[in-house]
């Protein structure tokens, strides 16, 4: 990943979550298209730890998200235990 790679938390009406709290709703993170591993999160491929979000942002390239496997084009997918996933 280049760059700051960033993920908020909105609630259903597109409002920040900023009370956010990963280990109450684990946040699992999948790819499509692509074949490999994604590593580095609290809980190895999910955002599980409470403090993995700030005022409802996680910054995933600090919290050190890594992916390790095929180059090419694909889709990553944010899936929380509970709610809607993002791509």
């Amino acid at each position: 990943f280049t760059g700051t790679n960033t993920l908020t938390a909105l609630d259903a009406y597109g409002n920040t979550v900023t009370g956010f709290d990963a280990s109450a709703n684990n946040i699992t993170v999948t790819t499509t298209g692509l074949t490999g591993s994604i590593s580095g999160l609290s809980g190895t491929d999910k955002l599980s730890s409470a403090v993995d979000f700030s005022s409802g942002v996680a910054n995933l390239t600090s919290l050190g998200l890594k992916y390790t496997g095929t180059v090419g084009s694909g889709t990553f997918t944010f899936t929380p235990a509970t709610g809607t996933a993002v791509t």
